[in-house]
């Protein structure tokens, strides 16, 4: 790997399996001297109970006393393994096994085997326990603070790295004598909770309502550093908030503390306490190994919930992640539902608690309306709760509008006109009215939320007659717009939308969207937070980005178009935008209007879940991308494997690991392995005549499977079963470890159709039978066997569940019959009366293990159906004998059964055609297959000489349970190995493109391309690599090279047209060459397993719309003129111009990584012929 200096990037590096961390002595001790304490911990929902551990073959006292002693060893180096002991459980029944004498050459057993089978069973359902709610998992929390050690000792139930345990502040003054700083209002307790906390240089992550306060933690942060001579890092989602955070920090603590970088603009770096970046860029300091990290004591997470965004989410993962250990941390948020989880994930991540402080406490209480008639109607009042009367009143006050005769034009919406009703945009005279009636009763400064940029001009054009603001703020708007205008030249000052800009904020109406120019939107911003803009029609970004609260906030709509669909609002988002409703100090109450300018309001329901709904839960977007795999592949201190461990996506999995030691199960488990193959291997003079156990045992395996696949498609398709596993039907049925027979003849007394099917979960295959089963012929029904038996506790009682009786001299038993122990179908059928053979109302059968007991349980509630014995006939037909006692009925049965066990051992009970039962269907074809392959099976696993082999069921029983268990530490070897990873094979697939590329070589050492692709982070780095290697951009003027460049930063959509002819040929063979890139490696990575499509890729990352419009920008002409070639915003215009500059000065550092000087040069010209005039004029936040 390439040679990075140490400590560039300080990441803990312990296993996640097996995190060593502190504990206190008295846990310590208890670690040393309770291994039982320890192993009785391994329970998840009663699921693995203590008698797993202290009885299990597999966990049991198997082990030599070296071994042992090895086993405590590793707990002490280990402390983290003892987590919370679960309570004390007892089986509720004891368990016993078959007598195992029945065999000739009796094998070595191990230790018991039905906890083995218990836990088997909890394996194979190991990620079913991965996705339960990570609330109950048991946690350790290493770290205690010493006021909670008292309490933390009696609290023995779960523990969590996210610590909600509030500080016992009587009085704030006292409890911080000397503040870092004050503040001139008082502290509300969530501030108060969260300074304690940064005073003990503890991370905390604040989760309140917008407008609560929640910048009071960052300021105070920063003043610690002021204080403690270190740095702190403040990251925002959006440039915008970053150059407005400057500006806000630089008037609290002065210019000289106060640093900014972003893509452009770098800012008092070197000596600024405080310094202000999006996340990207701290991102890119951290791969780079940038000197500055070492100075961090505070990194401050501004809107936090914005991992959710898909694009830029994985941004806060991967900072967090790589994130020094030191280095403490602030997340602020909106309320979520789900903090404690993404807490918990952050503090496991690095190794300490992350305190969390919540309040729903909303300063200024919101009042939510829907205005309808020219009036508002109230529906909702702070958290009252959903108003019907309001919803009502609007929905008359609509009425008369619809039904008026003299509407001489009646509204017309097309198709689905009842659902489009209220959904319609107000006309010009709606949206008069509105805004005279907020400007009459005093609710401006307002903001109006459009989810469109059209839209929001749209209306602001509506309202050019009205005048907002009085003469002198006319004036003092007038002078500050004259002064924004000055910073530009003189064509730039006469664009239309300066022009039309400067006259709306004149009059107090303002627009806020992307497609503004950069320096009107600051203008608007100064402008609206000194309440000179009255109105102001923004989009969604506005909520996110600026922090400008109004006295009221208007929604134009309830329903938005997410890049996907139009849909309504998300609560989440809802309540981001109404939080923006409301001024601290200055508003009694926050007003929310929702505009009802159709027929109808909003309907009720989708009002109510918006309004009442839970907020948005953090969910992770982490995704792999070559630059994030080949910067991990050039660093010691990460591998990419540990990334994607480390995750949230993962966090859920990863803690279950954690909590389970699956690590320690793996150990043991196979130690016990070891020992029964060498068990088995030395009990091989006893199987004589049985040495084609193993193919036998895979034949019957395979056949158990078929049918119960066969059989539970017949169930699933007909409602009847097929008249096949109905009562007196001949089954051959293999439960060696379960019940100790294999291939014995049954038959079915109770079907799948008459059990009680309503207690079964409704979809699922477990389907199972009641039969008469006949035991081997050397089953011993002993006084031990009658507290231990197979399989739960033997019924006393004739007629009942797991009742094993005698008749004929052999054994018979009543069990339940699984589908997947189902070996035979025969065509044998008699007719019996199964209400005599079963008298479940006698009693519920008791069980020993969870699952036999939601089996069992189907069969609990029914009543006895049976009759007097003498009233009715055991069997029907020519082999019926009428029968005047319940035994004789027995040994008729039994006898039947031994004749079919003699005949399955001379000739072989006849198989049931089973492809008639489904009649229909798509999958007749497949079923059909699975029929012949079925018989096929039959016929191979009756030429085994193991089949008839009288001691086989100890044999049998032997061998499953050492293969069962094999398969079992597969299963669990995979989990714990990064191939269980879900990113795991996108890395596989990633890795060995890159391979192909030559971006790293066989042992994963990054080359000069993948050095070269480590440069791009603003575009898709694949493309841009091979353009710098194939020679593109060589023969290009720099004006050319950025306008063929713009097509990997325009993010746009639009309708692609043909080059226009104006451009130069270079330049069209240059776009063409970039789209015959793009497509190939499109397919390469779809060869390589990715889910790619080589024209879909192209077209998302090549998009031409503005080669035009930068090629004649970079020449030199105006920007007023370039605004003429295309019908993009000119706000857009401007973002992709400000992306070019930071892509080009990638692809310089590219060439001089390759060694292009040519190259290099040209670069420099590229980006100094588009950085000029309103493209890159100053913000007004920063000068």
């Amino acid at each position: 790997k390439e040679d990075i200096p140490k400590g560039s990037i300080q990441i803990a590096t312990s296993s996640t399996f097996s995190e060593k961390t502190p504990q206190s002595e008295n846990d310590q001790m208890q670690s040393r001297t309770s291994k039982e304490s320890t192993v009785s911990s391994y329970s998840i929902q009663g699921m693995w109970e203590r008698s797993y551990f202290d009885d299990d073959s597999l966990f049991g006292d198997t082990s030599s006393e070296e071994e042992d002693s090895d086993d405590e060893d590793d707990i002490e180096e280990n402390p983290s393994s003892k987590v919370e002991s679960a309570p004390k459980t007892t089986p509720e029944n004891d368990s016993t096994k078959l007598s195992d004498e029945i065999t000739k050459g009796e094998l070595k057993e191990v230790n018991e085997v039905d906890d083995v089978d218990e836990l088997l069973r909890a394996l194979a359902v190991h990620d079913g326990i991965t996705k339960k709610s990570l609330t109950e998992l048991p946690n350790w929390n290493p770290l205690q603070l010493a006021e909670e050690h008292a309490e933390m000792a009696q609290n023995t139930t779960r523990k969590t790295w996210a610590v909600t345990k509030s500080l016992p502040i009587d009085d704030f003054n006292n409890w911080i004598p000397n503040p870092a700083m004050s503040f001139p209002f008082t502290l509300d307790d969530f501030q108060q909770q969260a300074v304690a906390r940064l005073e003990r240089s503890e991370s905390i992550f604040v989760a309140a309502h917008t407008s609560a306060g929640k910048t009071v933690c960052a300021e105070y942060a920063i003043a610690l550093c002021q204080q403690h001579c270190t740095r702190a890092v403040y990251t925002s989602p959006i440039k915008a908030l970053s150059n407005q955070k400057y500006r806000d920090f630089c008037q609290k603590y002065g210019a000289e503390n106060v640093g900014l970088v972003t893509g452009d603009m770098q800012l008092n770096v070197d000596d600024s306490t405080c310094l202000i970046m999006t996340t990207e860029i701290l991102r890119s300091m951290l791969y780079r190994g940038a000197d500055l990290i070492r100075d961090i004591e505070w990194v401050i997470f501004d809107e936090v919930h914005y991992i959710n965004d898909s694009e830029r989410g994985v941004v806060w993962e991967e900072v967090i992640i790589m994130l020094p250990q030191y280095v403490n941390m602030i997340f602020l948020s909106a309320t979520t539902p789900n903090t404690i989880e993404f807490s918990d994930w952050i503090g496991r991540t690095k190794k300490k608690p992350v305190h969390v402080i919540r309040t729903s406490y909303r300063p200024v209480p919101l009042s939510h309306f829907l205005w309808a008639g020219l009036k508002l109607h109230k529906i909702m009042e702070g958290k009252s709760g959903f108003l019907d009367k309001g919803h009502r009143e609007a929905t008359n006050a609509l009425k008369p509008s619809a039904d008026s005769k003299g509407d001489k034009q009646p509204k017309s919406y097309g198709s689905g006109s009842k659902q489009l009703a209220w959904q319609q945009s107000g006309s010009k005279n709606n949206w008069m009215s509105l805004i005279r009636f907020l400007d009459r009763e005093g609710l401006t400064p307002t903001v109006v939320f459009s989810f469109s940029k059209k839209k929001c001009e749209e209306i602001a054009y509506m309202l050019r007659s009205l005048d907002l603001n009085t003469a002198a703020e006319r004036s003092t708007v007038k002078g500050f717009t004259l002064q924004t205008v000055a910073r530009l030249s003189p064509n730039d000052a006469n664009l239309p939308q300066v022009l039309t800009v400067c006259d709306m904020v004149v009059r107090g109406i303002g627009v806020h969207h992307g497609g503004l120019l950069p320096i009107l939107k600051e203008m608007v911003e100064i402008l609206f937070s000194r309440n000179l803009i009255k109105v102001l029609f923004a989009t969604e970004t506005f909520a996110m980005g600026v922090n400008m609260p109004a006295r009221s906030v208007v929604f134009n709509s309830i329903r938005k178009h997410d890049g996907t669909q139009f849909r309504e609002l998300e609560p989440g988002e809802y309540t981001q935008m109404a939080g923006r409703a409301g001024r601290r100090g200055l508003d009694k109450v926050g007003t929310v209007i929702l505009c009802c300018f159709g027929e109808t309001p909003p309907p009720s329901p989708i009002l109510r879940n918006m309004l009442t709904g839970s907020s948005t839960k953090l969910q992770s977007q982490f995704r792999l991308t070559y630059n994030m795999i080949l910067n991990l592949l050039r660093v010691e201190d990460m591998s990419v494997e540990g990334m994607i461990k480390r995750s949230f996506s993962e966090f859920a999995t990863q803690r279950a690991l954690t909590a389970n030691e699956y690590p320690k199960l793996l150990s043991k488990g196979e130690k016990t392995l070891a020992k029964l193959d060498v068990n088995f291997e030395e009990a091989a003079i006893s199987r004589v005549g049985a040495e084609d156990l193993k193919e036998y045992y895979d034949v019957s395996i395979s056949l158990l499977s078929t049918n119960q696949e066969l059989l539970s498609y017949i169930l699933h398709s007909s409602g009847t079963g097929g008249n096949i596993l109905v009562p007196g039907r001949i089954l051959l049925v293999t439960a060696a470890r379960k019940h100790g027979y294999v291939r014995t003849p049954a038959v079915v007394v109770r079907g799948p159709n008459d059990i009680n099917i309503r207690q079964k979960p409704q979809g699922t295959n477990n389907n199972s039978v009641i039969c008469f089963v006949l035991l081997p012929e050397s089953y011993i029904l002993s006084d031990d066997s009658q507290k231990k038996p197979a399989s739960g506790n033997i019924s006393k009682k004739p007629g009942t569940i797991n009742f094993v009786g005698e008749a004929k001299r052999r054994y018979y038993a009543i069990h339940e019959i699984q589908l997947d122990e189902i070996l035979l179908v025969s065509s044998v059928k008699y007719k019996i009366d199964a209400d005599i053979l079963l008298k479940e109302s006698v009693s519920k059968p008791t069980v020993a293990n969870t699952r036999d007991a939601s089996d069992f349980g189907a069969f609990a509630g029914m009543k006895a159906r049976g009759k007097k014995l003498g009233d009715d006939s055991f069997f029907g037909g020519k082999k019926s004998n009428k029968t005047s006692n319940e035994g004789d009925l027995i040994e008729t049965i039994v006898r039947y059964l031994i004749e079919s066990e003699q005949k399955e051992r001379s000739s072989g009970l006849p198989v049931m055609d089973i492809r008639d039962s489904i009649k229909q269907g798509s999958d007749m074809l497949e079923y059909r297959k699975h029929c012949n392959h079925m018989e096929d099976l039959v016929a191979n696993m009756r030429s085994f000489i193991s089949y008839c082999h009288p001691a086989i069921e100890g044999h049998y029983a032997a061998f499953e349970r050492k293969d069962t268990l094999r398969k079992r530490l597969e299963t669990l070897r995979h989990l714990l190995s990064n191939e269980s990873l879900q990113l795991f094979p996108d890395f596989l697939q990633r890795k060995s493109v890159l391979q192909s590329l030559g971006y790293i070589d066989e042992n994963e050492t990054v080359c000069v391309k993948g050095r070269v692709a480590c440069e791009v982070n603003t575009c898709e780095e694949l493309i841009a690599t091979e353009m710098v290697f194939e020679g593109v951009l060589n023969e290009l003027e720099p004006s050319e090279i950025v306008a063929a460049l713009s097509a990997l930063v325009y993010q746009e959509k639009k309708q692609e047209e043909e080059f226009d002819s104006e451009l130069p040929e270079s330049l069209v063979e240059c776009c063409n060459r970039m789209k015959t890139i793009a497509i190939n490696l499109g397919q390469l990575q779809k060869e390589h397993g990715l889910d790619i499509d080589p024209i879909d890729y192209a077209e998302g990352c090549l998009k031409f719309g503005l080669v035009h419009v930068v090629y004649e920008w970079a020449l030199g002409v105006t920007f007023k003129n370039i605004c003429v070639l295309t019908d993009v915003q000119e706000g857009s215009i401007v973002r992709c111009i400000t992306r070019l500059d930071e892509l080009c000065r990638e692809i310089r550092n590219c060439a001089r990584a390759v060694g292009n000087p040519t190259l290099y040069r040209k670069m420099e010209d590229a980006s100094m012929c588009i950085k000029r005039d309103i493209v890159f004029a100053s913000s007004l936040y920063v000068s």
